[in-house]
């Protein structure tokens, strides 16, 4: 296809923003004229995915970098550690950008996952209890449940039907019911057995995982996309840290469900900050999916940790690479990321946040359908188990024009007719329109 010529909507935003030749803005819209004429694409769908990533999640993950480099510095950070998988585009923008940063600090990319580490920090006598057992954007069913505590569900069919959990997959921790049995099943003397083993020897492996890369360090940075900070704090808890080794967490954006007093200074974000108020202006609806997406890694999730012949500990994949995403586009997403940061000879140093959000917004709210098709064919997977991927918007169905398991609903919107649509937004709630923060 022929390379690019006339700027994209982004990049019309890009130009209205500036103010003068060479500030963010101007420099913004020429890297992503840049990059986009760098990498060639070979049908419709590249295309969109590269005038996405130059014009939308460069800018949105570049700005997030110059800032985190500069927040490293104010705090009198020593090292950042970039946490695995959304944390990987961050390290691979910052291990690019660092040199013209003027910031000297030891980066290293590190493997975590929401799934060891939860299971390193709970109490297999309290496992009813855990949230993180029943959570995600879809509510876990059976099958998500055993994957969560690395039980094989066929193994365990008959306690679970004892405790009266439906094996059908559209029964989730939605329904009373169904949330009812599977706590139920967690009270299992059987099961607590055998999940105790199982947080024992993963807890052993993450403190040693965690001294070796030094996360909890006072003057260490822990990088990542964000949100409840669930994850950062059962890293703390499984490792029983103490308030003055604490790491600082640097965000993408922070909405934790209730705010801990001792995390308002530990835990910073770039975009907005739900605990403070600060910044909420920018969240665009639903921003974890969208900014998650963005940040999609190149290999399988951390299923756990293991020892080497010499002692250290090291990460166990579920696979090596992200076949997945690989099939969707990520070569070309990543390859365009790539170019926008390789034309930048400085960083900004202007808030750029109302610029991203326009941009942000301008996608994520108002997606063309030829966006809404190549983007929501993205396979996304909220559930820290992996077992819930999902195209992130597929058409609204006629007969029952319901959000259902879309993480992108103007992405939905924008692939169904209009009658479908009217009758979606006649129905819907304000709260699920606006993508509000989602409560436990």
């Amino acid at each position: 296809m022929p390379g690019p010529a006339e700027p994209t909507r982004y990049e019309q935003i890009m130009r209205q923003h500036s103010r003068r030749a060479g500030d963010a803005a101007a420099m913004f819209c020429d890297a992503s004229q840049a990059a986009r004429a760098l990498v060639p694409v070979s049908s419709d769908h590249e295309q969109v995915i590269r005038d996405v990533a130059a014009g939308v999640a460069a800018p949105a993950l570049v700005g997030a970098v110059a800032w985190m480099l500069r927040e490293a510095a104010r705090r009198g950070l020593a090292r950042l550690r970039f946490l695995s998988r959304d944390g990987q585009i961050f390290y691979e923008l910052t291990r690019r950008l660092a040199s013209i940063s003027g910031v000297e600090l030891d980066i290293e990319y590190v493997y975590s996952s929401r799934l060891t580490w939860s299971l390193a920090a709970s109490d297999p006598t309290c496992l009813d209890e855990e949230a993180w057992l029943f959570n995600s954007f879809m509510k876990s069913n059976a099958h998500d449940l055993c994957a969560r505590l690395g039980l094989p569900l066929d193994d365990y069919t008959p306690l679970l039907a004892a405790a009266g959990v439906s094996l059908d997959p559209d029964c989730r921790a939605d329904q009373p019911q169904q949330a009812g049995a599977m706590r139920q099943f967690l009270r299992t003397p059987q099961i607590i057995e055998v999940v105790a083993d199982r947080i024992t020897e993963t807890r052993r492996l993450l403190v040693d995982y965690a001294s070796e890369h030094a996360l909890l360090d006072a003057r260490t940075g822990l990088v990542d996309a964000g949100w409840t900070g669930r994850m950062i704090d059962s890293l703390l808890r499984a490792c029983r840290t103490h308030t003055q080794q604490r790491p600082r967490a640097l965000l993408w954006g922070y909405e934790p469900r209730k705010a801990a007093p001792d995390n308002l200074d530990r835990v910073a974000a770039y975009m907005y900050n739900t605990a403070t108020g600060n910044g909420l202006q920018w969240r665009v609806p639903d921003a974890p999916f969208l900014i998650e997406t963005f940040c999609m890694g190149d290999h399988g999730i951390v299923t756990g940790y293991s020892r080497t012949a010499e002692g250290m500990v090291e990460p166990v994949l579920r696979t090596p690479g992200n076949p997945a995403a690989a099939a969707w586009g990520l070569r070309t997403y990543r390859s365009t990321l790539y170019a926008f940061a390789q034309q930048l000879t400085s960083l900004p140093q202007e808030d750029l946040r109302p610029l991203i959000h326009e941009l942000m917004a301008a996608f994520w709210c108002h997606p063309s359908r030829s966006e809404a098709a190549a983007w929501g064919a993205y396979p996304y997977d909220s559930d820290p188990a992996g077992t819930a991927t999902r195209p992130l918007a597929t058409p609204l169905d006629e007969r029952e024009p319901v959000r259902g398991d879309r993480a992108w609903i103007s992405g939905a919107l924008a692939l169904s007719p209009p009658t479908i649509r009217q009758r979606y937004l006649a129905d819907a709630s304000l709260a699920e329109v606006l993508g509000v923060p989602a409560p436990d």
